[in-house]
């Protein structure tokens, strides 16, 4: 294949769909090393528009693959100004009309959507009736404060998600609970 070729495809897939093409790599815990020891690292995961983290072994694996979720995001985050959709890539919530918008100053509260299912979200210049509970879900698991009120492990000021508990490694004194949509790491 021609590298101009692939250029114009890299360049296509970043413009339609708002990600770099090394966002898109799968999971890859890559392989077990001599040179290096096994961490908790993060990957953007595209179809649920979301940093998450996974263990990787040491050596190989691919460019999806960050040292902190502040990383993971930096490269991997959409800016919402060019591409909106739901928490975790859902669906917005359509009324009766065909319609998935909602008005800027109603998301501030969170109404004007027809169905009491949905909620209004905005996002910066656009506001879409997302389905509320998979947004008061996801913001649950995001949360910094588990369930029985200790702290979350956080890495610079952001919650770390992982798909399960087999995903990650939990420090000292943290132990692994399973959310709605995440597992995540709750202060003994």
């Amino acid at each position: 294949m021609s590298k101009s070729f692939l250029l114009i495809a890299a360049l296509f897939l970043e413009g339609a769909f708002g990600h770099p093409p090394k966002c898109f790599f799968g999971l890859n815990p890559g392989y077990t090393c001599d040179t290096a020891s096994p961490s908790v690292r993060f990957r953007f995961d595209p179809q649920m528009n979301q940093c998450h983290s996974f263990i990787f072994k040491g050596c190989g694996g691919n460019k999806n693959n960050y040292e902190t979720p502040g990383d993971c995001g930096l490269n991997c985050d959409v800016d919402l100004r060019s591409y909106v959709q739901c928490p975790l890539g859902f669906p917005p919530v359509f009324d009766s009309r065909g319609n998935s918008q909602c008005s800027l100053e109603g998301s501030e509260t969170g109404e004007g959507c027809e169905s009491e299912d949905a909620i209004c979200t905005n996002f910066n210049n656009i506001a879409l009736c997302c389905n509320r509970t998979v947004l008061t879900g996801f913001q649950d698991d995001n949360s910094a404060t588990c369930p029985s009120g200790k702290q979350r492990w956080q890495i610079d000021g952001t919650t770390v998600l992982a798909k399960s508990c087999d995903d990650v490694t939990c420090p000292e004194g943290y132990s692994c609970n399973v959310g709605n949509f995440f597992s995540y790491c709750c202060e003994n």
